[in-house]
C-alpha cells in the first residue's frame, strides 16, 4: 500500500478527486474512497440496491482520469496492476471483497487494450 506524503498537497488533492498521477496515487485514491465511504461501515452486510454499483463507478472515473485520454501501456498497466493490489488490501485491512468489482473495471478496458496493442503491433512489428 503506497503511502503519499502529508505535506505536499497531494494526500488533500487525492481526496477532492484530482487525477492520480502515478500508480501508487490512484491506490491511495481508491483505498481513501472506500475508507471513507459510509458502505464500509457496513462491513459488506447490509448493502442497499446500487450502493455497491455507485461505488463502482465512482472508482471507474478514477480510473478513466488516470489512464487518460492518450493511454499508454505503462498507464494500462499501472490500472491493473494498481486494481488488483489494492482490492487485496481493502479486502486485508477493511474486511470488504471488492474482486469481483475491480475485475469489472479491468476487464472494461479489454478493447481499448486489444486497439491500442494491435496499433503497436502494426507500428513495431510483433513478436516473433
Amino acid at each position: 500500500m503506497p503511502y503519499i506524503k502529508s505535506n505536499d498537497g497531494r494526500r488533500e488533492a487525492l481526496q477532492r478527486g484530482d487525477p492520480a498521477q502515478s500508480a501508487g496515487e490512484l491506490n491511495y485514491q481508491i483505498f481513501y474512497f472506500v475508507k471513507h465511504s459510509r458502505i464500509v461501515i457496513e462491513k459488506d452486510l447490509y448493502w442497499k440496491i446500487g450502493e455497491r454499483e455507485a461505488m463502482t463507478f465512482t472508482i471507474m472515473d478514477m480510473v478513466i482520469k488516470f489512464v487518460g485520454e492518450k493511454p499508454n501501456y505503462q498507464r494500462f498497466n499501472d490500472m491493473a496492476g494498481c486494481l488488483i493490489l489494492c482490492a487485496k488490501e481493502i479486502k486485508r485491512r477493511l474486511c470488504v471483497d471488492l474482486q469481483y468489482e475491480f475485475n469489472i473495471i479491468i476487464d472494461s478496458y479489454d478493447a481499448l487494450i486489444a486497439t491500442y496493442e494491435n496499433l503497436k503491433i502494426n507500428e513495431n512489428g510483433d513478436v516473433e
